[in-house]
């Protein structure tokens, strides 16, 4: 006669793992005051689990009604969950994992803010970044029609955010910081047919020293004091 092991486990689609990590890990984000920005996870025989989480969305002053501001989002935003709340946060989700024994192999458990390079998990989080570079990986080769150029990589800038889909305006930026758009219509995206969707941060080099008009025309006096 087979014996039953005392606990069996529970074989789970990949949206039931995500789900439950989910819930495990909300009771240690909300006791640092923190919200889950979303969860990554990495197969292979060693899973990497990478849990997100992020300051609590300002009601007062919302991100998308500071856009006029000559700051980027990342410095208009400058809360940030810190080191200790993050590694707070992965002792008791780790101590939650281990209870519960969900997950079936050996792996790694990360826990960190999105980055300026964040992943969008929802739509609804792409609202405050309109206006900014933004990559969609797809699932496969896509054209926003029927005779249009099909890619698996699309980038631009970020025009509008719908319910379901999102608007791309085709661009790149080079090393300068400098974005330059293509010659050819925005692209609507529907956020399901998206592997992956996340933030490109540009970084614009600083202004060389002695290049502002302040340097040259203290310069220009110096010339005509010698003369």
């Amino acid at each position: 006669m087979a014996q039953i092991p005392a606990k069996a486990r529970t074989i789970m689609s990949r949206n039931q793992l995500e789900n439950t990590l989910l819930r495990l890990a909300q009771p240690a984000v909300k006791a640092q005051g923190l919200e889950i920005w979303g969860l990554e996870i990495l197969d292979g025989q060693h899973m990497t689990v990478r849990l997100f989480v992020e300051v609590p969305a300002m009601e007062e002053e919302p991100l998308e009604d500071m856009q006029d501001t000559d700051e980027p989002a990342e410095e208009i935003a400058l809360l940030s969950a810190s080191v200790d709340q993050c590694e707070a946060i992965s002792r008791q989700f780790s101590l939650a994992l281990d209870a519960e024994d969900v997950i079936d192999r050996a792996y790694t458990l990360e826990v960190s803010t999105p980055g300026f390079n964040r992943i969008f998990f929802r739509i609804e989080q792409m609202k405050p970044y309109v206006g900014e570079m933004v990559e969609a990986r797809m699932g496969e080769l896509f054209a926003p029609t029927p005779d249009g150029q099909k890619r698996r990589v699309w980038k631009g800038v970020l025009e509008e955010v719908g319910e379901e889909s999102f608007v791309l305006a085709p661009a790149s930026v080079d090393g300068e910081g400098e974005i330059t758009r293509e010659n050819s219509d925005p692209v609507t995206i529907p956020f399901a047919r998206a592997r992956r969707v996340s933030r490109i941060h540009v970084f614009r080099k600083p202004a060389k020293p002695g290049k502002g008009p302040g340097k040259s025309q203290g310069k220009s006096q110096k010339k005509s004091k010698k003369s």
